[in-house]
């Protein structure tokens, strides 16, 4: 049976803040004697030589991410994977701004540090040849003491019945499986609703409740950030 929730402040899963968001599960290997760990956090493949390549600068690099948004208005709920236990965290909002912008922040992955919790590097190694994303990630835990990485493609998008789906496809990394869709879709000229189904399964001893309620939170996380960054600069442009 599917588990909807509304990710009001009252509402919230009872989870510990360090552990909040996405990657950042890497924080309970600490709990189990594992502290300062190195994560194996490997060099970045050399950049395609392509002209769409937006790798971010250093400086954008030290960014760190804002404090965590308000979910107030979101609606999240568990999609159950088969029989296994594990559940994929998706969570859904209106964002009062045209879907060009709410694309356009999506999209912005180097930038992503500036803005979504918890990460600590996020670059764009070139374009796949089936038109998608090559994308290199590093998230932190504990103020810096525990780093997860993955690469990704972030597949070319599919437009049916007005909604615009954005999937991923894990390459490689140091979790044992990391899958993102964010789906758009225009409500009005200046309201769009946003999606993200995420699912991370770290190479660490977590029991399926903290990875699920985990997935859940961070799906939470992820689309309040980018809604607080879409409004932010349309309150800034008026």
């Amino acid at each position: 049976m599917r588990r909807t929730r509304s990710t009001t402040t009252g509402h919230r899963a009872p989870i510990p803040r360090a552990l909040a968001g996405g990657l950042a599960l890497a924080a309970t290997a600490c709990s189990t004697g594992e502290r300062g760990i190195n994560l194996d956090v490997p060099r970045l493949p050399a950049q395609r030589d392509r002209g769409d390549v937006l790798p971010a600068s250093d400086g954008e690099q030290a960014e760190r991410a804002q404090p965590a948004p308000d979910t107030t208005g979101i609606t999240s709920m568990a999609v159950p994977i088969g029989s296994t236990g594990f559940a994929r965290g998706r969570s859904t909002v209106v964002v009062k701004g045209p879907l060009e912008r709410v694309r356009a922040a999506v999209l912005s992955f180097e930038r992503y540090p500036e803005f979504m919790p918890h990460y600590k590097k996020c670059r764009l190694l070139g374009r796949t040849p089936a038109g998608g994303w090559d994308l290199y990630m590093e998230v932190e835990a504990l103020s810096g003491a525990v780093t997860m990485w993955a690469r990704i493609e972030i597949q070319k998008p599919v437009v049916e019945d007005g909604v615009e789906t954005y999937a991923s496809r894990f390459i490689s990394g140091n979790v044992q499986d990391l899958q993102a869709t964010w789906r758009l879709e225009k409500i009005d000229a200046q309201s769009t609703r946003l999606s993200l189904e995420v699912f991370l399964r770290p190479k660490l001893p977590l029991p399926k409740s903290l990875l699920n309620a985990e997935n859940l939170d961070g799906s939470a996380r992820a689309v309040a950030a980018i809604r607080a960054r879409v409004e932010q600069a349309q309150d800034g442009n008026r």
